[in-house]
């Protein structure tokens, strides 16, 4: 079962900065209205006031409006964009990622996949898969050739008998035909269960791992 608690929507009840300014603005519109009225029904009639300041005034009002409007569009268009982002995210729930690294989940039934890549001339090589604690559990020989190679690893021990579900981490020890050793590169296909869209990228927790989007090599969607 996929944990959707690292998603939080980009809607809500509460109101934007957008929303206090305008009404702040209206606020002061009005107590510059009630100002203006005032002041004109009071006004020396053999010395009217200088409407000029006042028409500045309404052009200032004017403006801030405008900017606050363009302001709240823009909030608006920030919400519709991580809505999607959160929406695009949620999709890779429940998917398997190929990403770098050796640690992946046992869930007890469906073990481990790794692949790892032989870049250069190996005369012998040997996986390991070791638990959480480090004890090595299981060990086979793995192959030479070069390229790109599959390591289905089917949660059992060296003798074959099924191990307890949790964490396990991928060893290869390989050497050339000098003796010296070699370190493939090793990726780890496992289950994507959470997502985090609170920053600018989503954060994927990949069995044990926690990677960005861009970290994911490969996707692939469960039927």
């Amino acid at each position: 079962m996929v944990d959707l608690t690292g998603i939080t929507s980009a809607t809500g009840t509460g109101t934007t900065r957008g929303d206090n300014s305008a009404a702040k603005l209206a606020d002061d519109f009005d107590d510059f209205l009630t100002l203006l009225t005032t002041q004109l029904q009071n006004q020396d009639p053999t010395d009217p006031m200088d409407s000029n300041e006042f028409t500045n005034q309404l052009v200032q009002f004017s403006s801030v409006e405008q900017q606050i409007q363009t302001n709240q569009n823009l909030e608006s268009l920030q919400s519709l964009l991580e809505m999607n982002n959160i929406a695009s995210a949620a999709t890779f729930l429940g998917s398997d990622a190929l990403i770098m690294g050796n640690k992946g989940d046992h869930d007890g039934s469906s073990g481990i996949t790794w692949q790892y890549q032989n870049t250069a001339a190996t005369e012998d090589l040997t996986v390991q898969v070791r638990s959480e604690t480090g004890t090595l559990v299981y060990s086979e020989a793995g192959s030479t050739s070069l390229g790109l190679h599959t390591f289905d690893w089917a949660g059992i021990d060296t003798a074959g008998n099924p191990v307890a579900p949790g964490e396990y981490t991928l060893n290869i020890s390989a050497t050339n035909a000098d003796g010296a050793a070699l370190s493939p590169p090793i990726a780890v296909r496992d289950t994507i269960t959470a997502v985090d869209t609170s920053g600018l990228e989503p954060i994927f927790t990949v069995g044990p791992n926690e990677v960005g989007q861009s970290d994911i090599l490969q996707l692939v969607h469960r039927n």
